[in-house]
């Protein structure tokens, strides 16, 4: 990570982390690097992004920059609109998964392909050296960015959805803005949840984080299936049957209804090893990168894979997508699952105990020999039957540990081990 960049771009509580100054001196940073240049800039619904977005188009006009504004609309609209509209890149203020209090900065280059670590520094550079300001930009609408979006998701799934019942919880976000549209304009019957835009709810008890909303919403009625996206629907929930499906069986399942070049899944190092073992006895196999889809799509793009995912909910169809895409990934699952106007039943996998701990820390505890010693320690207590995965989290100042183990009992006791020390740190 580098000194504004996270994994996920530039992401803190607004007016602490990230404000208009360092929105400003980034749109600069940008515009510098391509010398004025075409920008793609959208935003979700959050009360910060309208001031962050004016603060960040002056800094790209300051520097030359012509500037699109499409307005409200999911971080994977900005990609797509970048890339069709041939921009320098494209520009999405959001902080995704994160509070109303929070709000980011993602950066794509032109082919709506997120920002490689090495970009990101180039950025980082000038926001530290601001460039000398030249003048001579503009702004001008991007009213068509939904409509653009829509059309082009419609047109990448291809289904026919006539007859089937769906229920969306768009968070309160940039879903809101398309996902209903989308689905019944496949035929669809559609019903919906905080579909309104709403930044000061953004991602609060309902969305990707809060499945159980939708879940909740379902019972009693004959809808089968549900979605639930995060606050820039990059990130996608699935409820089913009345039941919450993990991200691996989801990724699992979207793949089965597709060809996929070299039998070649790709995720993380968190994806769960159930995944790994039923792609396996199917004749494919799961490559895993570090964590984050910019990460996925690299490698995608790079070797040609056409189907990725985090159990997170980031979900990449390429090249439909070139990022996760909360909304085609749904709709790419709904198109496996509904055939002939029959819904099948999720095929499931058997997953092994995985579970996870989030506390507060500074950076400075991954160089903890205490830390250290733990973490080899677990490795040798799960010998062949599990791992353990500590790391920084890329968009908290949290310390994020993972146990799995075909021992669940020995997964919970880890985990106790850890956070209590962790806490005990910081106290």
């Amino acid at each position: 990570m580098g000194k504004y960049f996270g994994t996920d771009g530039i992401r803190g509580k607004y007016g602490e982390k990230l404000d208009e100054a360092l929105a400003y001196k980034t749109g600069l940073a940008l515009g510098e690097i391509y010398g004025g240049g075409t920008f793609v800039v959208g935003r979700d619904t959050r009360v910060s992004g309208e001031e962050l977005e004016t603060a960040l188009v002056k800094g790209l006009t300051d520097m030359g920059g012509e500037v699109m504004l499409p307005g409200i609309v999911p971080t994977p609209a900005v990609a797509m609109l970048a890339k069709k509209h041939g921009a320098a890149c494209g520009i999405m203020i959001s902080a995704s998964h994160n509070p109303p209090e929070y709000n980011g900065i993602k950066v794509f280059d032109g082919n709506g392909v997120k920002y490689s670590e090495e970009q990101e520094g180039s950025v980082e550079y000038y926001i530290d050296n601001p460039p000398v300001i030249k003048g001579g930009g503009k702004v001008y609408s991007g009213g068509n960015g939904r409509a653009e979006y829509i059309d082009y998701v419609v047109g990448a799934v291809n289904a026919d959805f006539r007859g089937l019942k769906v229920w969306l919880d768009c968070g309160y976000g940039a879903a809101s803005t398309v996902a209903e549209e989308a689905f019944r304009r496949l035929g669809a019957t559609v019903m919906v949840d905080n579909c309104k835009l709403r930044g000061e709810k953004i991602n609060s008890g309902c969305g990707a984080l809060h499945p159980d909303y939708v879940r909740n919403s379902m019972k009693g009625s004959d809808c089968r299936l549900g979605f639930a996206f995060d606050g820039d629907a990059d990130r996608l929930s699935v409820v089913m049957d009345g039941e919450i499906i993990d991200g691996d069986t989801v990724l699992y399942n979207i793949a089965k209804g597709m060809e996929i070049k070299d039998g070649v899944v790709v995720g993380t190092i968190l994806n769960n090893l159930a995944l790994e073992n039923k792609l396996r006895e199917n004749g494919r196999r799961l490559v895993r990168t570090p964590v984050g889809d910019k990460y996925i799509c690299d490698l995608m793009f790079r070797k040609g894979y056409n189907i990725g995912g985090e159990q997170s909910g980031h979900y990449i169809v390429y090249p439909a997508a070139t990022t996760g895409d909360g909304l085609m990934s749904a709709m790419f699952l709904a198109k496996s699952l509904y055939n002939g106007g029959e819904l099948a039943g999720m095929e499931k996998l058997a997953l092994v105990p995985q579970k996870a701990i989030a506390e507060y820390a500074d950076p400075s505890i991954m160089y903890d020999k205490t830390m250290r010693e733990m973490i080899e320690a677990a490795e040798n207590r799960l010998s062949e039957n599990g791992r353990i995965i500590v790391r920084m989290s890329g968009t908290e100042p949290k310390v994020r540990v993972m146990v799995e183990s075909t021992d669940a009992a020995l997964v919970d006791e880890i985990l106790g081990e850890f956070k209590k020390y962790i806490n005990n740190r910081v106290g």
